[in-house]
This record gives structure tokens, sequence and C-alpha cells, in this order.
């Protein structure tokens, strides 16, 4: 189903919200609490255990939120604040459990049609964890919440179904962007060119090539195969080009080759901008819930002078001594969180495995634990 805009305003569409694979998650976030606490492992989530009954029915009417609460569960308490849609009729379609999908918050509905953020993420109530011969295995699931996020866990694959929509911003950057390497495209293959300019422009859109290799998302796919396909041609040119000088429309063209080529950027740069307001916006929502968890957990911290998020998990970290301030800032978003849920998870003492709530929110560690933990 493609995006339905209803009568009332709210956006209808379908959505795979998760499927049958084996995930990797720190593990505290499984309630690990031995020497893999902060170690990566592996969890099975298999279609049978989510497509069970009771699994099924404990997703019809759940919330949907901008991304995950950091208390990390939607409740009576904080639904009103945290919860923009919900999703109903949860089904099987193959490897994926897939829902209806109904966003009715305004803010929300303004974000997706703008932002290029459409993966979700599942919120699980207190996990069963069960390891069966070394392995770890996802029990008895029952679901809390669904969260959209920049990067799932699960893969882009599970995520909002727009398709076929035409409001998104990143149909509109798609189409522009396909504009300007096909008009690229034409230019760059025309007789004219000389060796030394044909090498250039391999250069060039070898660098873009990069960018984008290795991504798993169709846009940069197909980006990656357009990409490619120009730079097979030209090195085709390269062999059988002989040694005539330019023609005399070679300025006019290299203008609007300089002149596609910053349209190019400043698409790039689009893009750059609308994942810097998504983040944004996280921050925004993030700030309340992790300086009331902070105070909580940690009353004896200072929290007064703090901006962000980020400033009040610096603090607490600075505090119990993992690190120096100077440390600290030095360190990506995605690694501060990382240490400050360690030193929870380590600060609560539970001896059990198996009684921690899960998200599929992606995890991107870069450094070992040791030295995310500053080497203590």
């Amino acid at each position: 189903m493609a995006w339905e805009i209803t009568p009332q305003g709210y956006i209808k569409t379908t959505a795979k919200i998760t499927k049958g694979a084996i995930l990797q998650y720190y593990g505290h976030e499984i309630g690990l609490t031995d020497s893999r606490a902060n170690q990566i492992v592996n969890v099975n989530r298999t279609l049978d255990e989510l497509s069970e009954p009771e699994t099924l029915k404990s997703i019809n009417g759940m919330p949907i939120t901008i991304t995950h609460p950091d208390k990390k569960a939607v409740d009576a308490d904080d639904w009103k604040d945290k919860t923009v849609g919900h999703v109903q009729n949860p089904h099987v379609e193959g490897n994926y459990i897939v829902c209806d999908a109904f966003i009715q918050d305004k803010s929300a509905i303004e974000l997706l049609k703008d932002k290029d953020i459409r993966e979700l993420s599942v919120g699980y109530e207190p996990a069963d964890i069960q390891e069966i011969n070394g392995q770890f295995y996802h029990k008895n699931i029952r679901v809390n919440h669904i969260a959209i996020v920049a990067e799932g866990r699960a893969g882009s694959d599970c995520r909002l179904n727009d398709s076929k929509s035409k409001t998104g911003v990143k149909m509109k950057l798609k189409a522009k962007r396909k504009g300007i390497v096909d008009a690229l495209k034409k230019l760059l293959t025309d007789s004219d060119l000389s060796a030394e300019e044909i090498n250039k422009k391999i250069d060039e859109l070898m660098a873009q090539l990069e960018e984008v290799q290795g991504k798993e998302d169709e846009e940069s796919k197909t980006k990656a195969d357009e990409l490619q396909k120009q730079i097979d041609e030209l090195k085709a040119k390269l062999e059988t080009l002989n040694d005539e000088e330019p023609t005399t429309g070679e300025d006019d063209k290299d203008a609007r080759i300089t002149a596609l080529t910053a349209e190019l950027e400043q698409v790039k740069k689009e893009r750059d901008e609308y994942k810097a307001r998504v983040e944004e916006l996280e921050a925004e929502k993030d700030k309340e819930s992790v300086i009331n968890d902070a105070k909580t957990r940690f009353p004896k911290v200072k929290l007064n002078d703090t901006k962000s998020a980020r400033d009040v998990r610096i603090n607490v970290l600075v505090d119990h001594g993992i690190y120096s301030k100077e440390q600290a800032t030095k360190l990506t978003d995605a690694e501060i969180r990382s240490a400050y849920a360690g030193l929870v998870a380590t600060s609560a003492k539970k001896n059990s495995a198996i009684s921690s709530l899960l998200n599929d929110s992606q995890s991107k560690p870069t450094k070992s634990a040791s030295a995310r933990l500053g080497g203590k």
C-alpha cells in the first residue's frame, strides 16, 4: 500500500516492522552482567516465535514513536507525549511481520513528508532471552512499541511503505539527481573530450562511486550502477581515443559540467541538512527523558549546565571516572550512549541475563570495550 492521506490528514500505509533474523546486541542490552556485558552477542529471533498468536496479539494497537523513548518503553504515564500513531492487523508475509500503520501526529507527519526517514525498530517488553547450546534465542516475544528511526538494527527493508509516494523528499532528490547524472553522462560521452579530460572525469566519478559503495539502500545501489556504467564507457572510449585537439565547443561544455557538478554537490548538501535536522529533533525529544533517568539513577551528579542528552551522559560518565572531559568530547554520540548504557547496566547489579527491554535500533561500535570504558 502506498501512502494514503485520510480525510482527517492522517497517514495510512503498511509497514514491515520486523523479520526473522539473527541480530546483534551488546551483552548488557540483553541483561548480561558478566564479562560479555560490553561485547557484541548474536540473538536469534525466529519467524516461528514472531508469528506465535500471542506475539501477534501483543503487536495489535501498539504505539508508533519517533525514535525509542530513553526508558525503552511506552506506558500510560507518557503515552500522550511519546506516541505519534499506532499499528494494527499484524500478520506474516514471507519472512516479515507486516502491519497497517497510522501516523496521526501533525509534527510527525510533516517530518516524514519532508525528511528521508522511514526505517522501523521494534521495542520489546522485558525479554525472555534463553541461552541454548551457547546461542541466545528471543522467546515468548511481546511488543511494547514501534519506533521510526534513521537506521534500524533489522535492516533498511523493515520500514514504512512509501514506494509509490510522491510527497517525500527522497523521491524529489532521487529524480533531481537522476536528471543531473543523465545530463552529466551525456556531456561526458561527447566525442570531443581529450584523454586528459576523460581521466579527470573518471577520477571524479570514482570518488562519487566510493561514497555510495557498500550502502544497502536501493537509491545508493542504483546510483552506484549508474556511476559504474559511466566509468566503464569512459574507459572504453579512452582506449580508442586519438590525439585530436578539443573542438571549439569545449569551453561551453566545461562550464555546463562545472554547473552540473555544483548542482550535484548541492543535492548532497540538502541530504546532509535533512539528516542533521532529524538528529536535532531526536536530540530534543531525548533530552528530557535522559535527564529524568540520570537524576533517578545518579542523583549526586550535577546536571545544571547540561544543554543536551549527550551533555547529561557525559557528566555522568565523567563523574564516575569512566572518561575525562577531554576524552568524552572526542567520542561519537553512539559511543557515549553505549558507555552510558554499560554504566547503567553495571550500576543496576542485576544477576539475571533475561530481564532487560530490547529494541532494534542500530548499534555502531567503533572501539573495543576497553577503549570505550577508558581502559578501566
